[in-house]
């Protein structure tokens, strides 16, 4: 498993969530390489994202205008915020700095290194 794949779709980190490694099957394993059928999956986030081939809704040329992007985006509660600051941040800058900034994140978000304006 690369390490993009511990971002979900919504830009929730799931390398720090403990049974990620045990029970957990996540976002996206067992969908990339066809041991899950991703028809079968609820989340219309997870079957758009992975349909079109993206590591997270942060590449889609649509998600300024994405209705179910935005729909969960807009839900009440800190952490949809902070899923949405994850997607905000690998839009700005990638995946790679978005992995450097979470290497020793304690939850599914966390803080940013302060950029340079």
């Amino acid at each position: 498993m690369n390490d993009t794949e511990k971002i979900g779709c919504c830009g929730a980190y799931r390398k720090t969530c403990r049974e990620f490694e045990k029970t957990c099957k996540g976002c996206k394993p067992g969908y990339l390489d066809g041991s899950r059928d991703l028809s079968r999956a609820k989340c219309r986030m997870k079957k758009c994202c992975l349909t079109k081939g993206h590591i997270t809704c942060a590449d889609c040329e649509k998600y300024d205008r994405c209705e179910i992007m935005q729909f969960f985006l807009n839900h009440p509660g800190y952490k949809y915020s902070k899923y949405k600051q994850a997607l905000e941040f690998i839009r700005a800058h990638d995946y790679s700095a978005f992995m450097k900034a979470a290497e020793n994140w304690k939850n599914a978000y966390g803080k940013y290194p302060e950029q340079d304006n």
